[in-house]
């Protein structure tokens, strides 16, 4: 059994790849919840538990990460357990996929990982990547080159700071609106939000499809659920775990 980890800024997730190669997310944390390293074994334990497993049966952590101060955490974890540690950007080379940016190495992790698994999902094909986390990226890949991304306040960041900045809005669960203009705030908030953030991805994939030819766009991350029966993407929850799993591959580590 192999740990796979996903570092967001927002949430980290946890899967398990079995020896069939099949990916189970077994526990989804806010990044606030990993205060301490008991805290973070713990719930993991207890995740674990539900699924029949522990954190004995693992052979191989592999961890994409854009929080380097927890990190260390899931090195030590491996090194409790005697196992394996690989991270992107750190142990792991990802040379299949080709970059044309000036300096590669300020990519994230998470850009990387994505970009990856689009390699075998798309094999040959151009692809306009979304990712819908704390920030909503838009990625550019031709024939396994990625080419750039453009970045954005993500969904709930937006929301949070159109709430805290106004002192009269009430804080709720948006979603999207069949409406043109609100006829009251919850609605108006929805309408700007939801369907705003709506309107500039698929401005943006409109745009970025004048670069290339019959892209295959894919729609991921954790606020995709409030677009994603509202696009004719392909939407894939398991991206990022996806290339973790070819990354390793490719380093013959499975």
């Amino acid at each position: 059994m192999k740990l796979l980890v996903d570092i967001g800024n927002t949430a980290i997730k946890f899967a398990v790849l079995n020896r069939q190669q099949k990916i189970t997310v077994f526990l989804v944390i806010s990044s606030r919840e990993l205060i301490a390293e008991k805290n973070f074994r713990q719930l993991m334990t207890t995740a674990l538990n539900k699924i029949k497993l522990s954190l004995t049966d693992f052979t191989l952590i592999c961890l994409s990460s854009v929080r380097p101060m927890w990190d260390d955490l899931f090195c030590q974890l491996a090194f409790d357990l005697k196992i394996s540690f690989y991270q992107v950007k750190k142990n792991l080379a990802f040379d299949r996929l080709g970059i044309d940016i000036p300096n590669p190495r300020n990519l994230g992790a998470d850009l990387i990982v994505g970009s990856y698994a689009t390699l075998d999902l798309c094999p040959n094909q151009d692809v306009i990547l979304i990712n819908m986390g704390t920030a909503t990226t838009i990625s550019l890949l031709k024939q396994g080159v990625l080419f750039g991304t453009i970045i954005m306040p993500g969904l709930e960041v937006a929301a949070e700071a159109l709430f805290n900045r106004a002192q009269l809005l009430q804080q709720f669960d948006y979603s999207y609106e069949n409406a043109v203009v609100g006829k009251n705030t919850k609605q108006a908030i929805n309408i700007g939000l939801v369907n705003g953030h709506l309107f500039s991805i698929t401005a943006f994939v409109e745009k970025l499809t004048t670069q290339v030819a019959m892209p295959q766009v894919i729609l991921t991350g954790g606020n995709a659920e409030y677009i994603n029966a509202l696009v004719p993407y392909q939407y894939d929850k398991n991206l990022i775990f996806k290339g973790l799993v070819a990354i390793l591959q490719d380093n013959k580590l499975i």
